[in-house]
């Protein structure tokens, strides 16, 4: 595809998950499509720990050897170290590069033309439709659709007037490491306010004795500073200081992600598409992004793929299928994570001490499934009711959350 020709069907801005989903449904719908990525490879550099759960991997295709499995969840804070077994995995580390490179794979192999090294800096908009991109060094390019998958910065969305700037902003560092002593089959979250005031530290083992030691803070929740806290949180987390005390680092990541309420920024205008991060569509509870932008980009791609059956741009009214999906999908994960989100930013160590005494009195089943953001409204009413400290007032405003309301 000669980017100096005439536009084609779809333009995608981003080649992350969101962006390489959405473009390889295009494509396999007989559309033609162009991935914009700003970097020189996909994937790189990993933004990203990589925590996610087996099953909607399984249900998406991820094959099993770009995610290392997780048999316990050791949880740590002020007053709480719980250790939850389970016999099968159900949650997982990926390796985010890998899957960044399959997704792209995928997306090449049903007919999408994937560009490197392209900065796109705005919106071609006339008469109020999105019409293309302009790019750096190129100039305009034009298409019948534009998908923004530019994540944190949703640039496309902005200049749309469909989107402002996050109320907050999830920051977090990461060194991968090299701990053959750490426990591969052991994930570990800890909170407190000598290590993540306004937030949490991980390890996740990453396999072949690598594990992730990270922190995030939500901001302006937070003003802590990550590159300190990440340098002390060996030092100030006992479950990590025999097994990493003499790691040797690998990698270095950082990253952010914007904290939206999922419904605040409208997925669709005329000629445009927002998915994944650049649309909110990630979960606020523990800043998991990667499975939720595939989904994203899998409706988004679905529904443009019909709509570009038709002649022009594609209207608000023949994109809307796709918003409509994601609600019926994942809306109430997003709205019970952004109740919890909310409320747990405030969190210092003694509000934490009464819900992790909560949280270790339940059973290993209803945690994972919690943070999966997998509740009905019966399991989050029984929450509720068996568990109140672990919303602290905010318990109708949870419920109706799992009901939709």
């Amino acid at each position: 595809m000669d980017l100096s020709g005439p536009g084609v069907d779809a333009i995608v801005v981003g080649g992350g998950p969101a962006g390489l989903s959405v473009a390889q449904r295009i494509a396999a719908g007989g559309h033609s499509v162009v991935v914009l990525e700003r970097g020189a490879a996909f994937g790189e550099p990993v933004r990203t720990s990589g925590g996610s759960f087996i099953r909607p991997l399984r249900q998406m295709g991820v094959p099993k050897q770009l995610w290392q499995p997780v048999t316990r969840l050791r949880v740590v804070g002020p007053g709480t170290d719980r250790t939850f077994r389970y016999r099968r995995a159900r949650m997982c580390v990926l390796d985010v590069r890998g899957l960044y490179q399959w997704l792209a794979t995928r997306a090449a192999a049903a007919g999408a033309q994937l560009r490197l090294k392209q900065h796109v800096t705005g919106a071609v908009v006339e008469g109020g439709v999105v019409v293309g991109v302009v790019v750096r060094g190129v100039g305009e390019l034009r298409a019948r659709l534009v998908v923004d998958a530019t994540g944190t910065t949703g640039i496309i969305a902005r200049e749309a007037g469909l989107r402002g700037t996050a109320p907050r902003t999830a920051v977090g560092v990461e060194s991968e490491v090299f701990a053959p002593s750490y426990d591969q089959r052991e994930a570990l979250l800890v909170v407190g306010d000598a290590v993540a005031p306004g937030g949490y530290g991980w390890a996740f083992p990453r396999g072949d004795g690598r594990v992730r030691l990270g922190v995030g803070v939500v901001r302006p929740g937070s003003d802590a500073d990550v590159e300190e806290l990440l340098t002390h949180l060996v030092e100030r987390t006992p479950a990590l200081r025999e097994s990493c005390a003499r790691a040797q680092p690998l990698e270095r990541h950082a990253g952010v992600m914007p904290a939206f309420d999922h419904a605040a920024v409208p997925a669709v205008a005329d000629g445009l598409m927002v998915v994944g991060d650049a649309a909110g569509h990630g979960s606020t509870l523990l800043g998991e992004g990667i499975r939720h932008a595939m989904v994203s980009g899998r409706l988004a791609g679905d529904t443009a793929a019909a709509a570009l059956q038709g002649p022009g741009s594609p209207a608000v009214q023949e994109l809307s299928p796709y918003p409509q999906a994601w609600e019926r999908r994942v809306g109430r994960q997003m709205r019970i994570g952004y109740v919890l989100h909310e409320k747990v930013c405030a969190y210092g160590d003694p509000e934490w001490a009464r819900a992790l005494a909560a949280v270790a009195r339940m059973s290993p089943g209803v945690v994972m499934t919690a943070l999966a953001g997998d509740l009905t409204p019966r399991l989050a009413a029984r929450l509720v009711v068996r568990h109140p400290l672990l919303v602290l007032g905010e318990g109708r405003r949870f419920v109706r959350a799992s009901l939709g309301r």
